[in-house]
């Protein structure tokens, strides 16, 4: 995935996704895939949408393949989370806000959603942002 490059993906794409960024082994199968995403689910979903869905974020470039045992394909992330998040969170902040991150910022930490905890990582994180910023810079 470029940096420049925005990728925006679906609920059941971020499904998919999921699964694959959580595997241990680095990649899955379509099979494993569909295993892992209809464990505990009340409908489960077809092997061909699994497969289809795997093909899109293909072409996205979030995933690639690697041809495994036999003819099965296996399927790695070549995107990280944190790099889809990035690029979802800056777009939710271009559509809804105009590209203004603090009524972002201030909508999450007003509606009461985060703990105290969270909200002292926050703190945190600000704080050591501020020494950073107010750091000289090297020649």
């Amino acid at each position: 995935m470029s940096r420049t490059k925005r990728v925006l993906l679906t609920n059941l794409e971020l499904e998919v996704m999921h699964v694959v960024w959580d595997a241990k082994d680095g990649a899955l199968t379509v099979r494993e895939v569909v295993d892992r995403l209809n464990d505990g689910r009340k409908k489960p979903l077809a092997y061909n949408t699994v497969q289809t869905m795997l093909t899109i974020l293909k072409d996205k470039g979030v995933v690639g393949s690697s041809l495994g045992a036999g003819r099965a394909h296996r399927f790695f992330a070549k995107a990280t989370r944190e790099q889809v998040t990035t690029s979802m969170v800056g777009d939710l902040v271009d559509r809804l806000f105009q590209g203004d991150v603090q009524p972002l910022l201030l909508q999450l930490v007003g509606n009461d959603r985060l703990t105290r905890e969270e909200l002292e990582e926050l703190k945190r994180k600000i704080e050591t942002q501020l020494v950073d910023d107010d750091a000289p810079e090297a020649n």
